[in-house]
């Protein structure tokens, strides 16, 4: 066993003991070939990306094995190429993924000032704004009551002081980190709450025993259905990584909900995906009778979003009691700031992951792929899931868990840091692209990433579905066509109660918004 090869393994032991898991029981086993690659090629001059890359994916793969021992299949082996496991914290950074040999489109992102940059105020702190989605562009050049131009969002908060910037922003329910020091960030009250906990806490809510999944499958996850209320990337991502090994993956989508095509086309490989508008009682009605037959719910909104409509975590165990429900959140789903919004660049800015990256907390940066946190969430959901399911074959039971992009950043931190890992690794091998992944689609010729790991018995592919356009798919669990409603007799809302429902709701946001940060402004340009 080579040097990098024996840091792989140890990094593998550190997380699956966060999860309650041992690599080195009898059965299934991971083997890791090649060496990890230089620091300067994988730009992992701080935080390890070809361990973090590789980790995750292989305790998932690891699990899913025993999963499907479990159910009656033979124990496999599951090889990692430590030379390309950097590519898969984000899909550009080996490849550039391709529909009909065309880059897939960016456009509505160019010119929005909220996505990559680091902004300073006027106590000399720094800050993390985000507006992934045009919306937000919407309300934070409301509040801030500035242009959309670079210049005029960097002259505005360099007028505030950083501690009434984010203290106006969670008030007006807008994503925006104060970047901290990894001490700093302990010294908050949540900041101690969610470093005390594990990576996805993981919470037995029922004693109901489990629904049934047949014997001998032919993939590990054969048969299990799960219903992702998800968008961005966190969330997706976990349905995503169980469709890899078997499940039946429906991604609803809200009706006038919006996805960038650039994450929608690898996020959701492998997944149907459907629209229902939950000011339709029809379309609610429809959303209980999936909840009622998923083994699984993941959702990945804002705190109470979705619960508003009557999908609280109560009622949905009502519904169906060995339900596993996974709440994807910034912040995780206890604590302080449980309720507060975020995105990946939240949790990068406050658990002190972008200032040890930066060297300091006065010159903060980005770590490697920017979205480090995404994609390791969405593989840590997922595992916690199928830790869950493995829980439910012994002792049956509900489960609630609450994987957190903040907790991810931590977890990286802690276990993924190049200074903290061995100096030297031994020999080093040349980093390679992924294997490419390539199939016709609804939207075309795909070429992709891959998914990392190979696995000897039950081989990973998105099957019966590859990638189909967004909202395309009837709300039904794909390979289950038992359970089609005829959607021919479906009726749309009308303009005017849309406007009812979703227009007037936004600019009574906006407005609201824009008076929180009008009061806040005035109020300490008289101090």
């Amino acid at each position: 066993m080579t040097p990098s090869q024996d840091l792989s393994y140890s990094a593998l032991d550190n997380l699956l003991a966060d999860f309650g898991l041992d690599h080195s029981q009898a059965g299934s086993k991971i083997q890791f070939v090649n060496n990890i690659p230089p620091k300067a090629a994988t730009k992992s001059q701080h935080i390890n990306i070809t361990l973090v890359g590789a980790i995750p994916s292989a305790a998932n793969a690891l699990v899913a094995a025993r999963i499907f021992e479990q159910r009656g299949g033979e124990p496999q082996t599951i090889t990692i190429d430590l030379r390309k496991s950097h590519n898969y914290i984000d899909p550009d950074i080996g490849m550039t993924p391709s529909i009909n040999g065309q880059e897939i489109p960016h456009d509505v992102v160019v010119g929005n000032p909220f996505l990559r940059n680091i902004f300073q105020t006027k106590d000399g702190r720094h800050v993390v704004i985000s507006a992934v989605y045009v919306d937000l562009v919407y309300k934070w050049t409301a509040f801030l009551g500035c242009s959309v131009l670079e210049s005029s969002v960097r002259e505005t908060v360099k007028n505030w002081n950083s501690n009434d910037l984010e203290e106006a922003a969670e008030k007006a329910g807008l994503p925006l980190a104060l970047v901290q020091s990894e001490d700093g960030w302990l010294m908050t009250a949540h900041g101690k709450h969610i470093s005390d906990s594990t990576i996805v806490p993981i919470k037995r809510a029922t004693n109901s025993p489990c629904k049934e999944l047949s014997r001998n499958p032919r993939r590990p996850l054969g048969g299990v259905k799960v219903l992702c209320c998800t968008h961005a990337i966190a969330g997706p991502s976990a349905g995503r990584t169980l469709a890899e090994h078997g499940a039946s993956v429906l991604q609803v989508m809200f009706t006038h909900g919006f996805e960038h095509s650039f994450v929608y086309t690898y996020a959701n490989l492998g997944c149907a995906s459907t629209r229902l508008n939950l000011h339709k009682a029809e379309d609610r009605e429809r959303l209980w009778d999936l909840i009622k037959d998923a083994n699984v719910w993941i959702d990945s909104y804002r705190e109470g979003a979705i619960a508003r409509f009557g999908y609280s975590d109560v009622a949905m165990f009502t519904a169906n009691p060995s339900l596993i429900i996974s709440h994807v959140r910034c912040y995780g789903t206890t604590g302080p700031w449980s309720d507060k919004p975020g995105f990946d660049m939240q949790g990068s800015a406050s658990s002190g992951l972008m200032a040890y990256c930066g060297g300091s907390l006065q010159t903060p940066a980005w770590p490697p792929g920017m979205v480090i946190n995404d994609y390791t969430t969405g593989y840590y959901g997922a595992l916690a899931i199928q830790v869950a399911l493995l829980r439910q074959f012994k002792e049956g039971g509900g489960y609630l868990l609450s994987p957190s992009l903040t907790g991810t950043a931590i977890s990286i931190l802690r276990h993924f840091k190049s200074s903290e890992l061995h100096s030297s690794q031994g020999s080093q091998d040349a980093a390679s692209p992924p294997d490419t992944l390539e199939g016709w689609t609804g939207y075309g010729y795909l070429k992709t990433l891959k998914p990392l790991p190979v696995m000897s018995k039950t081989p990973i592919k998105y099957d019966p579905v590859l990638l189909v356009p967004m909202g395309s798919s009837p709300p039904y669990f794909p390979g289950f066509l038992e359970t089609a409603i005829d959607v021919t007799q479906t009726l749309p809302r009308s303009k005017e109660e849309f406007v009812s429902d979703v227009g007037m709701p936004f600019l009574q946001k906006l407005d609201h918004v824009a008076r929180i940060g009008k009061r806040w402004r005035n109020n300490t340009s008289s101090i």
